[in-house]
């Protein structure tokens, strides 16, 4: 796990229980963490690796984010992104700390936040989330 950036560079919380990774919220469960953050704060890759997508979901996940963690088996992904800010297009390469773009309010979100995931095995494409708030709180310490 050495080697990992926490992804926000600035003043950040963890939310309460319902931020949480499987938190009921009546019609879904979240597959990561919420990281409340002020509109703007940096987003940096957490690992370097391979862009996978860039995209917008108005419905659910606003602009977003998904990094090939190159080499690790996980998918790294950010949802919300702030209008106009991903830095990045699909198949460039990243470095561990890189600036991928900023927080946001984009999709069906409510105040700003990144909403954090890692896939296991791809994400949507055969692999599975798992909690990344043990990994968040890690990367915290050292980054």
């Amino acid at each position: 796990v050495h080697g990992h950036r926490f992804p926000l560079r600035g003043s950040f919380g963890f939310g309460g229980s319902g931020a949480r990774f499987g938190a009921d919220r009546g019609d879904h469960s979240p597959r990561g963490q919420d990281l409340t953050a002020a509109d703007g704060t940096p987003i940096v890759a957490p690992r370097g690796g391979r862009i996978e997508h860039v995209g917008y979901q108005a419905s659910g996940a606003g602009h977003y984010i998904v990094l090939d963690g190159g080499g690790e088996d996980r998918d790294y992904v950010f949802m919300h992104l702030r209008a106009g800010s991903p830095r990045v297009r699909r198949g460039q390469r990243v470095v561990t700390g890189e600036r991928l773009g900023g927080v946001g309010n984009t999709g069906r979100s409510f105040g700003a936040h990144l909403h954090f995931e890692i896939w296991v095995g791809g994400w949507y494409s055969g692999g599975h989330a798992i909690d990344p708030l043990p990994s968040l709180r890690r990367w915290n310490r050292w980054s």
